[in-house]
C-alpha cells in the first residue's frame, strides 16, 4: 500500500509552521563531468568557488560569503550553470536575458532567509538532475523579500521549469512552497521530492505536466496547484499526501499513463474544468476522489478507484464512463450518465461498513467480477461505483458483504487473481440498462 489511511490528520496551526532543517550528513554524490558552456559554482569548506569563462561575454558572478548573484546579459550563448558541494547559508540568485540551463550535479543548499535557488528571469531553464546524484534544497522557514521581486518557494523561478536527468532532488518548503514557477512545470525524468511543503508542494501557473520520472509529495496544503492553466499526466509515478486537494487545476485535468497515489484531507483530483481519464493507474482518498467544479469527468481507460468521505465522484456537468475499470465509494456520488457511457455500470446503495469489509461481486455463471477490502468505515450511507469491461449485459449479478478472501494481489484493496467465500447476500441485479442502479444511492 501507499499510504496507510489511518495517518490522516487535519494540521493545526503548530503543524503548518513546523521547521524541517536537516542534518548535514547529507551525501550529495557529486560527478565528474563535463558540461559545454557552463560557470560552475561549487560549494565548499564554507565557501563558494566559481569558474566563470564567460565573465567577458555578458555572464556576472557577485559572491557574499556563499551567497552567489548571477547576472547574465548575453544574448548569444545558452549559458549552463553547474551547481556542486555542501553550503548551510547560502543561495543561487538568476537574472538571465536568456533561457538557460540549471545542472544539479550534488549540491545541497540551505538558505536561513530565503529561496535557495531563486531565478529572477522569465526564460526557459532546462533543470537537469545528474545521474547518481542527489541534490537538496531547504529554505530556513523566512523570507527576506527584495522589493520588487517574486519568491515564493524554496525552488522558484518566474520562468518555465523543465526537469531531466536520472539524479534526485530532495526539498524541503519551510516557509511556503517548495517548488513554484509564475509559468509552467513540466518533468520529463528525475526523482523528485518534496519532503515538507508548508503551501503547495509544487506551485504553478501556466500548465503542469507530468512525462515521467517520480514525484513524491508532503504538503501542507496541495499536492500540485496549476493556479491559472491545466493539469497532464502522461506517464511516470506520483505519490501525493495533502492537507487539502492532492492535484488541483484551475482548467482541465487530464491523465492518460502512469501512476498517481494520491491521499488527502480534500479532494483527491480536482478541476475547475473537464476531468479525463483516458489510462494509467489512479488511487484517489480523500473527502471527494473525483471533483470537477464546473465540468465533467469523461473515463475512457486505465484503472481508477477512489474513496471519498463525502462523494466517490462529483461533477457539475455529463460523468461518462466508455472504458478502463472504475471502482468509487463515498457517502454519495454523481451517477454516470447513461446516455452519454458505453460500458457497463453497476451503482450500489447500502449501509454500514467497516474498514477493510471485503465486497465481492459474482455473475449468475459464478464469474467472480469484483474482489475489494474497503479503504475506510461508512457508518451510514455508502454509495459504490463499479464500471468493467467484465460486466456483460442482460446479465444476472450478486453482490456478497463480507467472507473470506484466499490468494491474489491487490491495488490498494482490489483484488486480481483471489478466490472468495462465504459472506452474506447484499443486493442482486441484472445488467438490462448500461448504468444498472440498485438499493438507496445518495446522489451527487
Amino acid at each position: 500500500m501507499f499510504l496507510a489511511a489511518s495517518c490522516l490528520k487535519i494540521p493545526d496551526e503548530e503543524s503548518r509552521k513546523e521547521i524541517i532543517i536537516p542534518d548535514e550528513n547529507f551525501e550529495t554524490n557529486t560527478q565528474n563531468i563535463s558540461v559545454p558552456f557552463a560557470v560552475s559554482i561549487n560549494f565548499i569548506n564554507g565557501q563558494a568557488e566559481v569558474n566563470n569563462p564567460f565573465e567577458n561575454y555578458g555572464v556576472t558572478v557577485n559572491i557574499e560569503k556563499q551567497n552567489v548573484t548571477i547576472i547574465s546579459t548575453t544574448l548569444d550563448m545558452e549559458v549552463n550553470y553547474v551547481l556542486s558541494g555542501n553550503t548551510s547559508n547560502g543561495f543561487v540568485k538568476i537574472y538571465s536575458d536568456l533561457r538557460f540551463g540549471l545542472i544539479l550535479n550534488g549540491v545541497s543548499i540551505l538558505n536561513p532567509t530565503g529561496a535557495a535557488i531563486n531565478i529572477q528571469s522569465g526564460s526557459r531553464i532546462s533543470v537537469m538532475l545528474v545521474d547518481h546524484t542527489s541534490n537538496r534544497l531547504i529554505d530556513g522557514g523566512s523570507f527576506q523579500m527584495t522589493a520588487g521581486e517574486d519568491m515564493k518557494a524554496t525552488f522558484f523561478s518566474e520562468g518555465q521549469l523543465i526537469f531531466n536527468g536520472a539524479g534526485s532532488l530532495l526539498v524541503y518548503g519551510n516557509y511556503g512552497h517548495a517548488i513554484c514557477s509564475d509559468d509552467y512545470i513540466r518533468i520529463n525524468n528525475g526523482n523528485i521530492t518534496v519532503n515538507n511543503a508548508t503551501s503547495d508542494g509544487i506551485h504553478c501557473n501556466d500548465y503542469f505536466e507530468m512525462n515521467g520520472g517520480k514525484l513524491v509529495v508532503n504538503a501542507k496544503s496541495d499536492g500540485v496547484d496549476c493556479a491559472k492553466g491545466y493539469i497532464t499526466i502522461n506517464n511516470g509515478e506520483i505519490q501525493i499526501y495533502s492537507g487539502n486537494k492532492g492535484l488541483k487545476s484551475i482548467e482541465n485535468l487530464t491523465i492518460s499513463g502512469g501512476r498517481t497515489e494520491i491521499e488527502s484531507l480534500e479532494e483527491g483530483i480536482r478541476a475547475e474544468g473537464n476531468i479525463v481519464v483516458t489510462g494509467g493507474e489512479i488511487f484517489c482518498y480523500g473527502r471527494a476522489g473525483l471533483m470537477s467544479r464546473n465540468g465533467a469527468i469523461a473515463i475512457t481507460g486505465g484503472l481508477l478507484l477512489t474513496s471519498g468521505t463525502r462523494n466517490a465522484f462529483d461533477c457539475a456537468k455529463t460523468f461518462s464512463i466508455t472504458g478502463g475499470t472504475v471502482i468509487g465509494v463515498g457517502r454519495a456520488t454523481t451517477i454516470p450518465n447513461e446516455s452519454a457511457s458505453r460500458q457497463r455500470t453497476i451503482v450500489w446503495g447500502a449501509t454500514r461498513f467497516t474498514k477493510g469489509q471485503l465486497i465481492y461481486i459474482k455473475s449468475s455463471h459464478n464469474a467472480e467480477v469484483l474482489t475489494c477490502k474497503l479503504p475506510r468505515a461508512y457508518s451510514e450511507d455508502m454509495a459504490l461505483v463499479y464500471s468493467s469491461p467484465l460486466l456483460q449485459a442482460n446479465t444476472g449479478y450478486t453482490i456478497f458483504k463480507g467472507g473470506t478472501l484466499t490468494g491474489g494481489s491487490d491495488f490498494h484493496g482490489l483484488y486480481s487473481g483471489a478466490v472468495s467465500n462465504g459472506g452474506t447476500t447484499a443486493a442482486t441485479l441484472n445488467t438490462s440498462s448500461m448504468v444498472t442502479i440498485v438499493g438507496n444511492v445518495v446522489s451527487q
